[in-house]
């Protein structure tokens, strides 16, 4: 005689399977991000010595809008005056200051600091955007508007990159960039960063693991992700496949991005509607089958230095991604485009829409693992349940650290080893689940902005500079 199945049985039963199931997710996912981090590697060491220097037909602009920079804006020209602006005579650098800095506190010190670098230095250009509120892609357009309408008006041979405050490009990114700018034409390159910039700082800080691992965090997402998927469209593009319905989607980030006047011109200059304006230029890219050719060199970054500012700078950028479906009227507008073509964008605009999937996902699988791990008080499993959880969130990030320092690129007083696999095994955990809850903070945001209230994007306050 068989006995019914209890409820507490049936529990037990369907609990222990999606255990599994996730468990084997995230040992999978570890596997597949050190693979994706390897293969960028591999390509990053060949391409670093495909180049050779040779002189820009055109003008090179490094654009930095600044707001609040007093404390950084001086050491950042000198960094720029002596790596890139001394070495090439064609290539200036422009500081963007804005109005609402000193609507905002009063302040000029930023403004008067900029003034102050272009009287002293040709190849430093000071712009000031006049409007009392805008974000960056305002006092991008602005300057880029200003340079088209000077003097010596921007041309289709020049190219105009855009950078942070904090941002310390390698020496050799503008020699890779214009020797395969005037080679192979192409008119969009990106730079991606390596956010360990200010680790001697962060490992003086409260929190300092959680600070920490977000930082290496960042570094294996630029590794494993956006390196990678950069070169897969790189790739669908040299075969002949660019046309192709199935093109592969890329994104751009905000720094370490470089263009032609002809591309800014095409795409309306940066969106000034969105929150975020990185995220729907590469879908405007991508849409027009246009290669984002990733640069080999970092861009070395300073990661946020306090709780606060890290969950809010998450929030800010988790929005690029949760505004997708918003982006193809912004592109498209009235423009009578073929079903196909319509359909193509929508496609692309899933796949963007998906990382927002996969950012709020992955923290919430893994509290719901753990939660499930524990009321089935099965020790083996919640040993295992813990163990795949570090192969996925610590395995990748020390690779992807490990494997960029043999590389030898400069990042002030550096992180040991030793040291990073401390603050892996102390902070990931927090990093992670502040990193899922950055997402549902976006969320709010949207939410708030859906009903009608506009949301203020907030700049990542530096509580601590590093001295660089």
């Amino acid at each position: 005689m068989t006995h019914p199945i209890s409820l507490i049985d049936m529990y037990w039963y369907i609990a222990n399977i999606i255990i599994v199931v996730l468990i084997a997710g995230f040992f999978y996912e570890s596997l597949s991000w050190c693979l994706r981090i390897a293969r960028s590697f591999r390509w990053i060491k060949e391409e670093r010595s495909r180049f050779e220097i040779v002189e820009n037909s055109g003008r090179t602009y490094l654009l930095i809008p600044v707001l609040a920079e007093a404390d950084i804006l001086e050491r950042t020209a000198a960094y720029f005056s002596d790596t890139f602006l001394s070495k090439r005579k064609n290539t200036f650098l422009v500081l963007i200051t804005a109005e609402r800095e000193r609507e905002a506190s009063g302040s000029t010190t930023t403004i008067d600091i900029a003034k102050k670098l272009a009287r002293e230095n040709e190849h430093i250009v000071h712009v000031h955007f006049p409007g009392r509120n805008g974000k960056m892609a305002h006092q991008l357009n602005y300057a880029i508007h200003e340079l088209s309408d000077g003097n010596e008006k921007l041309q289709e041979a020049d190219l105009v990159g855009i950078y942070n405050a904090d941002s310390r490009p390698e020496k050799e990114t503008l020699d890779w960039v214009v020797y395969n700018f005037e080679k192979n034409k192409h008119r969009v390159f990106q730079q991606y960063g390596w956010y360990v910039g200010n680790t001697g700082i962060l490992q003086t800080l409260p929190y300092s693991s959680i600070l920490l691992a977000a930082a290496l965090w960042q570094t294996r997402w630029a590794m494993g992700f956006e390196i990678y998927n950069a070169r897969k469209q790189f790739r669908f593009w040299e075969r002949g496949n660019k046309l192709a319905f199935n093109y592969p989607l890329n994104y751009c980030i905000g720094h370490g991005l470089f263009f032609t006047k002809s591309i800014f011109e095409e795409l309306g200059g940066f969106n000034e509607a969105m929150h975020n304006e990185d995220a729907i230029w590469g879908l405007q890219l991508s849409n027009m089958q246009e290669p984002i050719i990733p640069i080999p060199y970092f861009d070395v970054s300073e990661s946020p230095d306090s709780i606060k500012a890290l969950y809010e700078q998450k929030a800010n950028w988790y929005l690029g991604p949760l505004q997708s479906y918003e982006y193809p009227r912004e592109i498209v507008g009235d423009d009578q485009r073929s079903v196909r073509e319509k359909s193509r964008l929508y496609v692309l605009t899933t796949k963007l829409f998906f990382h927002a999937l996969y950012w709020i996902g992955g923290p919430t699988l893994l509290v719901a693992l753990l939660i499930l791990s524990v009321s089935t008080l099965n020790p083996w499993g919640i040993a295992v349940s813990i163990l795949a959880f570090a192969s996925f969130v610590m395995i990748p990030g020390f690779y992807a650290y490990k494997l960029t320092k043999e590389l030898g690129i400069p990042a002030g007083n550096g992180l040991s080893s030793r040291r990073a696999v401390g603050a892996l095994m102390k902070g990931s955990f927090g990093a992670y689940l502040l990193h899922g809850a950055s997402a549902y903070r976006g969320i709010v945001k949207y939410g708030n902005r859906l009903s009608g209230r506009e949301i203020a994007k907030q700049k990542t306050m530096m509580l601590h500079r590093s001295d660089r």
